[in-house]
């Protein structure tokens, strides 16, 4: 028989498992724990729903595993439309800013596919936790490119409370056009470390990251799992230098472009940090 004070903590606990944060459930998202149609025998992660980073310290991976379920919990088809369900009695946080995203490379870049900016779900702005919206469709483009490992995610940057970053993926199998290619905005990372830009709460401006998200650069994935940024020749790694000499571009080991082209009197021609360093999505 429990003790009144063991049953207290046990309530206490409870109430926060069941109030804590989003996650996504349809399509069932790797380590999920709150769908019974995710593949029996998939390892699962009871705490599905915390952020897999803050602005000071990234926590987890991205898609917070890069293990696929041992097999493809949809196929979807290019052009028809697609809903996304949320776990109900998380805790919202007043929106923000929630990108819809594939990826054809595994995970390592994501194309995004659908934002819903703001107010992500609640049907304006409101600050609270309870959320009015637990569910959104998503017309997926008819011209997306055929795979059979394809990475859906759901990426969110709460409006209130710390400052995080939250993702979920599902490995899907979409049948669209072979050989075909699809240019979309990059996904952007934020409030995942030190090094990523960090959107500030909210506190009633519901502008805030407005600008990080209108000046994501666009991405070209394909079926053959490769991705580019149309106008880069190459792809340019942290600490690295482009070998398309005509980017002279060069960048520091947190990913922050550091070329002359980029800073003009100490100040930059794009989105920059504190320190006025560009960031790089």
């Amino acid at each position: 028989m429990f003790s009144n004070l063991n049953l207290g903590v046990l309530v206490t606990l409870f109430a926060t498992s069941v109030y804590s944060h989003m996650a996504m459930v349809q399509p069932c998202p790797r380590l999920s724990p709150n769908n019974p149609l995710c593949p029996a025998g998939d390892p699962v992660d009871y705490n599905i729903k915390n952020p897999i980073g803050t602005s000071s310290a990234a926590s987890q991976p991205l898609c917070k595993t890069d293990k696929k379920t041992s097999k493809n919990v949809e196929t979807w088809t290019a052009g028809s439309t697609v809903t996304v369900k949320f776990q109900p009695n998380g805790a919202a946080h007043s929106g923000g800013h929630c990108q819809f995203a594939l990826s054809y490379d595994g995970g390592k870049t994501f194309v995004v596919i659908k934002d819903v900016l703001k107010y992500c779900f609640f049907n304006g702005q409101k600050y609270g936790n309870t959320a009015e919206v637990l569910s959104y469709d998503i017309q997926l483009p008819s011209n997306l490119p055929s795979s059979n490992s394809a990475v859906f995610a759901w990426t969110w940057i709460n409006a209130s409370g710390n400052r995080e970053y939250y993702m979920n993926c599902a490995d899907v199998a979409i049948k669209g056009v072979n050989g075909g290619s699809y240019t979309g905005k990059k996904l952007l990372i934020a409030n995942y470390g030190p090094g990523t830009p960090v959107v500030a709460e909210f506190n009633g401006n519901y502008e805030s990251g407005i600008d990080l998200l209108n000046s994501r650069p666009s991405i070209t994935v394909n079926d053959s799992g490769t991705s580019s940024e149309p106008g880069y020749s190459t792809m340019v790694q942290p600490g690295g230098r482009s070998n398309d000499y005509s980017l002279n571009m060069q960048y520091d080991s947190y990913g922050y472009n550091i070329s002359p082209d980029y800073v003009d009197n100490g100040r930059c021609r794009c989105s920059c940090d504190a320190n006025g360093r560009p960031y790089i999505f």
